[in-house]
């Protein structure tokens, strides 16, 4: 479903990325793991094009590598990143349907409203403030909200940066919930995340990812307690 092929990325002069090559198959979920400065946020930004980059990205077979983002995210590739999206002057509801408004344009207001039901029965905090305007919400319950935005688009992938950033345990608990319902909905999903034991129990596979390189690759549960968790994140 979606290939990234050599893909470097530099800073000015400083290479932030070097020669990244993945592949996550349909129905995958798979998760980047990596000390912070790895480079794992940057390779998020690049496969969006978002950061000039080399290399080559495919999406469902195709090149989009010159994509903009807003055309990638209408294939069906949607980005959550680090940083929250939100519209600060519309309350809860008005966010998810202005997110929502290629899908309700194309499917009509009964799917948006089907995808806002299941959002709410898994973010009950949304629902209970609806009606309140974002920029009200607390930092997490923004968290929620940006993550919300992307799901409600009927993602064919869900591609997301450090979602439980700032969440409370309670709130983060309903992220992971809210993957493994995705993954009930057979949507592609791809992780960068600091909570490495969940997500590794939450995903098929992982990337390793060390000073701008992938370093290891394998299934999620081999790297549970595994000498390269160790070293990318306290450094040997």
């Amino acid at each position: 479903m979606l290939k990234i092929e050599n893909v470097s990325v530099y800073y000015n002069k400083a290479l932030a990325i070097e020669n990244i090559s993945l592949e996550i198959k349909k129905n995958e979920a798979v998760c980047v793991l990596g000390s912070n400065g790895a480079g794992k946020t940057t390779l998020l930004n690049a496969i969006f094009n978002i950061i000039h980059k080399t290399g080559k990205v495919f999406f469902n077979n195709i090149n989009i590598t010159l994509f903009p983002p807003h055309k990638i995210a209408d294939m069906g590739l949607v980005y959550v990143p680090d940083k929250r999206t939100i519209f600060n002057e519309l309350n809860v509801y008005e966010n998810l349907e202005i997110s929502a408004h290629k899908i309700i344009k194309e499917k009509g207001r009964k799917h948006f409203t089907k995808n806002l039901e299941a959002i709410f029965e898994q973010f009950g905090n949304l629902y209970e403030k609806k009606t309140l305007q974002a920029g009200y919400l607390s930092g997490g319950e923004q968290q929620m909200l940006s993550v919300a935005q992307g799901l409600i688009r009927s993602p064919e992938m869900f591609v997301m940066d450090e979602p439980t950033a700032g969440l409370s345990p309670k709130l983060m608990d309903a992220v992971f919930d809210f993957i493994s319902f995705m993954r009930t909905q057979h949507i592609t999903i791809l992780i960068v995340e600091q909570n490495v034991n969940k997500t590794l129990k939450a995903t098929d596979r992982a990337y390793i990812m060390e000073v701008g390189r992938i370093v290891d690759e394998g299934h999620s549960l081999k790297f549970l307690d595994s000498e390269s968790i160790k070293k990318a994140y306290l450094g040997g």
